[in-house]
């Protein structure tokens, strides 16, 4: 067996120097819009910061817009992503319960949150490209359908409202979380939001059940 090291192809160094640009540039990207904003920051700060060039952002991005959604979908990616592998470590784990499922899922995703705090403001400041909005909203409803799936909640108009309110229960928990000084704050934020989902859905489940006749 050889201990020697096969020399790395070309086409391998140029992949691995295009992903190590397109870190550099997104790195600094992160930094620069949560200090400055979207529409405030250029893209000759996100180069200085990156210590890359001009023409470098266009050739892997395109411009200063299409950095941002670049950094949107990793930072929602990332938050999926936590929320995912915790309900399914739970499920791996024997638990069916869908609120136990939902709790574990929230609780990940704020853990999240909290790590990445700096970029929520970033995208939820009301400072975007344009249509970004739009986006927001159907990322929202994308987590709205993810919770009725998780909680085995249905598509009646009384399932819908729920699983809506609870997603927004937890988004206004990221707000708050993303605003903490210390992860044990956050984690208290976090234990509260789903002390308040589980009344409300313990609530919901309790109204939804067949009454005892008199």
């Amino acid at each position: 067996m050889s201990l020697e090291v096969e020399p790395q192809s070309p086409g391998g160094r140029r992949w691995a120097k295009t992903e190590e640009t397109r870190r550099q540039l997104l790195d600094a990207s992160r930094e620069v819009f949560a200090e400055k904003g979207y529409t405030v920051a250029s893209v000759s700060d996100v180069v200085a910061r990156a210590d890359s060039s001009v023409g470098s952002v266009y050739h892997h991005f395109g411009g200063k817009e299409q950095l941002y959604l670049a950094l949107w979908d990793e930072y929602v990616g990332r938050l999926a992503a936590a929320a995912a592998a915790s309900v399914a470590k739970l499920r791996k784990s024997g638990v069916e319960s869908p609120l136990d499922q939902f709790e574990a899922g929230a609780l990940a995703y704020l853990d999240a949150v909290w790590e990445d705090r700096e970029l929520l403001p970033v995208f939820y400041a009301g400072d975007g490209p344009p249509g970004f909005e739009v986006m927001r909203r159907r990322r929202n409803t994308e987590w709205i359908r993810r919770n009725l799936q998780v909680l085995g909640l249905g598509g009646s108009d009384e399932d819908k409202l729920l699983g809506a309110i609870l997603t927004a229960l937890i988004g206004e928990a990221a707000r708050m979380t993303a605003g903490c000084e210390t992860k044990r704050q956050a984690r208290r934020v976090a234990r509260h939001a789903i002390a308040l989902a589980q009344r409300l859905f313990a609530g919901e489940i309790a109204e939804g059940a067949p009454q005892p006749s008199e």
